[in-house]
């Protein structure tokens, strides 16, 4: 049993070969977590031995450069050409193109080649490529994609860092840009999701222990997240049980007494910023666009629909709980970990136009509505699950940030 938190600290960094996702390609994007762990955020502040970009002593350090890189990419939009060929350059750096098919290729060229614009104000049509959206779900274009934000976290040198960290911003903006015209595009389809979506993976003992650990500390420490990265999940319990986390095949391991993996389901309930919050915060900063780009169904895009996909960006998660549970149709309980993350995001240029001041303000008061909100829903969920002590904790949380809010709106 794990006695620290390390999170499921891989044996190795590299990332699965060709051949081991042969036969069921995107099962490695929806249970993979070596790609992800190091870019996880875990605990309130960051507080946690993990060993992950925003741990150890340099943490403040790394936090900056990742702000610095995200005003210039916005800052110097204008220079769109120049950013593109950074990173046309830095992909060819990092890939070997060599081995890639040629419909492989074509999801990298499009990307590659074009010219993403928040589209506001409509001006929509079939032919729009949203073509990071489909690199994401192509065979290789998840690796690709974690391949670039990952090395650029992972150097230690501040210039090259810099020049690296500019090129994983301007991919996620690009991701940011399809996934908010996507969801104006298609608006009764992608738009406003809310819903329990799961994902599965398999652990090791000490991975599990993990989590468990993380649900025994403080409410107000459990808590993790990916802020520059993006997650896949499913609306099919049982797609994300027997593809993703390979259940069935595990299950069979453990009656012959050799599984050292364990299946792991993570329910994750995803929800809307109440209305009445919402207005609030519209009635002070009109102009600052409020999108549901955090969880948006992608199955027609996908180059693998039967997953009934929901794209995870960025994803900020309260953990519940963690416990056994034995779901329908198997024959012994599994790890359930519980989890509660809002659709409701704030990532768009109208933000950078508040000004410093103005747009500190905005963010301040987001901040109070959502953590208002989620607390008000994890009060009832825990409640719901018996947690009792846990619900007067979240009322807790709840009480302190009215407070905040009052103080706000004075």
């Amino acid at each position: 049993m794990a006695s620290s938190l390390s999170f499921g600290q891989a044996n190795s960094t590299s990332f699965p070969t060709r051949g081991e996702h042969e036969h069921s390609a995107y099962s490695h994007r929806f249970g993979d977590w070596n790609s992800m762990r190091y870019l996880c955020k875990f605990g309130k502040d960051g507080i946690s031995r993990a060993q992950t970009f925003y741990s150890g002593d340099s943490v403040s350090t790394r936090m900056d450069a990742v702000r610095k890189a995200i005003v210039h990419v916005r800052e110097h939009w204008q220079q769109y050409p120049v950013l593109m060929e950074d990173l046309r350059s830095y992909i060819k750096e990092l890939t070997d193109m060599s081995h890639e098919t040629l419909e492989e290729l074509e999801h990298l060229r499009v990307v590659l080649s074009s010219k993403k614009v928040w589209k506001d104000g409509g001006g929509f049509s079939e032919d729009d490529d949203l073509s990071v959206i489909r690199l994401y779900t192509s065979k290789v274009g998840y690796d690709q994609i974690f391949r670039i934000i990952n090395q650029a976290f992972r150097t230690d040198d501040l210039a090259e860092q810099e020049k690296r960290l500019r090129c994983a911003v301007f991919l996620i903006e690009l991701l940011n840009i399809d996934l908010f015209n996507y969801t104006l595009r298609d608006s009764n389809r992608s738009s406003n999701f809310q819903g329990t979506v799961y994902r599965g993976v398999s652990f090791s003992e000490d991975q599990l222990m993990d989590f468990v650990n993380l649900a025994a500390r403080p409410v107000a420490e459990r808590y993790w997240a990916i802020p520059l990265a993006m997650m896949s999940a499913s609306t099919d319990r049982e797609v994300a049980l027997r593809e993703f986390a390979g259940i069935d095949a595990l299950e069979r391991a453990d009656g012959d007494g050799m599984s050292t993996r364990y299946p792991f389901l993570w329910r994750i309930h995803v929800i809307g910023l109440h209305p009445k919050y919402l207005q609030i915060y519209r009635e002070r900063f009109p102009s600052s666009v409020v999108s549901t780009i955090c969880a948006v169904p992608i199955r027609e895009l996908s180059d693998f629909g039967v997953e009934d996909e929901v794209l995870l960006r960025g994803p900020f998660f309260q953990l519940v709980c963690v416990r056994e549970e034995l779901l329908a149709g198997r024959e012994k309980p599994i790890h359930v970990m519980d989890l509660v993350m809002l659709n409701t995001n704030r990532d768009h240029p109208s933000t950078m136009q508040l000004g410093e001041a103005r747009g500190e303000k905005a963010r301040q008061l987001f901040a109070c509505l959502v953590g208002m909100w989620r607390a008000e829903v994890c009060t009832n969920l825990a409640r719901a699950y018996g947690l009792m002590h846990d619900a007067e904790e979240y009322e807790r949380i709840h009480r302190s940030e009215r407070a905040k809010f009052e103080s706000y709106v004075k």
